[in-house]
């Protein structure tokens, strides 16, 4: 994006937090924000936006969404502040609508938090049209209203792995901007895993441009394996802050153990938005090396070392590829046939029907399935798994 630029050396700010105590969240998150050049006064007489993660219906603990403490400690900063507005606005998976917000809100812990608070929850269900001619992926995105109209923008992101993508911080968290079963349409469109990751950059990047913008990660308790909502609590320890989401993703992916292994962060590398490496992140505050997960469970979608498959894209007309990839299989065992699946497949390959004993399951299509893993990031009940070709489980511990 050649109209678009980012400072490489911009500040990462860690912050050792070891666990959610507010009043030392309140500490952390003001001293977050003065460290990346923030001021009460770049508040005052703004609507300021706060783009939690709020991917769907869980409790704190499962560590899936953005912990309520540290929108706590963040309101707790801006109540002093004299804004014009606050509002917390976020499109999870599935359906846009008020009904669908109010659960999410009320089960993450976020409306009890939020009553306390010179604070609003967003229920507006509309959404615009935002501009990017300089995306090299996508050249407009569609974007929830509340972003479109804010004057200052927080990604208070949740630091997690993921299936897809491999990582979930800053750059991720963005996606949740696209309204609702939109974000399916986006699967479809960019189902080749590189043309997601660079569209993934170009939403970051114009959202960053198109006001002020400041990341605000939530690494205090993150979530390991099977990720973004599949996986397993996993300790941090720490909260991050830049205004340089691809340089926190950078630093982020290392404390992962999984630097040099997310595609959206090489792709904002090779356009120099960000150090390729972590060691070149300009990182203030706590030491970050000490805090490094050298045995952070990636999810079953991962590779270690080489991509074992880096050979097979192009043979057969990509047959092989996607014979040897991993893929979503349904657990019928634990499957209850609700459909949220069938609901969020972006191009409609799960399907239910009825077993030997007339009860619904879902089954998925395999020939057109393009490997989002949408469904299992959705279901409610982390009945969808991740099933790799026991050859390439082989390969990839041999390190070829």
């Amino acid at each position: 994006m050649t109209g678009i630029s980012f400072d490489p050396t911009a500040p990462v700010f860690v912050r050792r937090c070891p666990s959610y105590d507010t009043p030392e969240l309140m500490s952390a998150v003001s001293d977050a924000l003065a460290a990346i050049g923030m001021k009460k006064d770049d508040f005052r007489g703004k609507t300021v936006v706060i783009k939690p993660n709020l991917v769907m219906k869980k409790p704190s603990e499962a560590a899936a969404t953005t912990h309520p403490a540290v929108l706590d400690a963040l309101l707790s900063y801006l109540d002093n502040c004299d804004t014009k507005q606050v509002l917390i606005a976020e499109s999870m998976g599935g359906p846009y609508t008020e009904s669908a917000l109010r659960a999410v809100y009320e089960v993450c812990g976020i409306a009890e938090v939020v009553s306390h608070h010179n604070a609003a929850l967003n229920f507006d269900t509309t959404a615009g049209t935002l501009p990017a001619p300089d995306g090299e992926a996508s050249k407009m995105f569609d974007i929830i209203t509340p972003v479109m109209e804010a004057d200052v923008l927080i990604n208070l992101c949740k630091l997690k792995s993921h299936s897809l993508t491999r990582m979930s911080g800053a750059i991720k968290n963005t996606f949740g901007t696209i309204p609702g079963l939109v974000k399916f349409e986006y699967h479809a469109r960019f189902s080749d895993y590189t043309d997601f990751n660079r569209m993934l950059v170009d939403l970051s990047a114009v959202l960053h441009a198109r006001c002020v913008m400041l990341d605000l990660c939530d690494a205090i308790v993150g979530m390991e394996g099977n990720g973004p909502t599949g996986g397993t609590p996993r300790q941090i320890g720490c909260l991050l802050a830049s205004r340089n989401p691809f340089a926190l993703d950078t630093l982020a992916s290392a404390l992962l153990s999984c630097e040099h292994e997310v595609p959206m962060i090489t792709e904002a590398a090779r356009r120099g938005y960000c150090p390729v490496d972590a060691d070149k992140v300009n990182a203030v505050g706590d030491g970050w090396r000490e805090l490094i997960l050298s045995d952070f469970a990636p999810p079953e979608t991962a590779h270690t070392g080489r991509n074992p498959l880096h050979w097979l894209p192009n043979l057969f007309g990509g047959k092989l590829y996607r014979w040897f990839s991993p893929h979503p299989v349904i657990r019928t065992l634990s499957c209850v046939g609700c459909g949220e699946c069938a609901r969020s497949c972006p191009v409609h390959t799960i399907e239910l029907t009825k077993n030997k004993d007339g009860k619904k399951k879902a089954h998925i299509k395999p020939d057109a399935c393009i490997r989002c893993f949408c469904c299992q990031e959705l279901c409610p009940y982390n009945s969808v798994d991740i099933k790799k070709n026991p050859l390439m489980k082989l390969i990839a511990r041999m390190g070829l």
